[in-house]
């Protein structure tokens, strides 16, 4: 499994399925936040990282259509399943 805090602004990164993560016992996550990864899950594209934080963890922006609007979200990747590389896309 990859590490997220490997990945560099400018890499480019898939979603590819829920983290497993969030599947374990005591781990919570906000609804929200489930719809928002599984729209990133459908996307055809990669998304692109666009930040490191100070913690070393990589942010992407990312553009979603919601009802005919747009809406703008920003993701921290912390996780290091769901998700692949550029690299080892197929």
């Amino acid at each position: 499994m990859p590490d997220p805090q490997s990945l560099q602004v400018g890499d480019l990164v898939r979603f590819i399925g829920i983290p497993e993560e969030w599947s374990q016992s005591g781990y919570r996550i906000q609804r929200s936040s489930i719809l928002f990864m599984k729209n990133l899950i459908r996307r055809t594209w990669p998304s692109r990282v666009s930040r490191i934080d100070d913690t070393g963890f990589p942010w992407i922006e990312a553009r979603i259509r919601n009802r005919g609007r747009i809406e703008y979200h920003s993701w921290m990747i912390t996780e290091p399943t769901g998700w692949e590389t550029k690299s080892s896309m197929k």
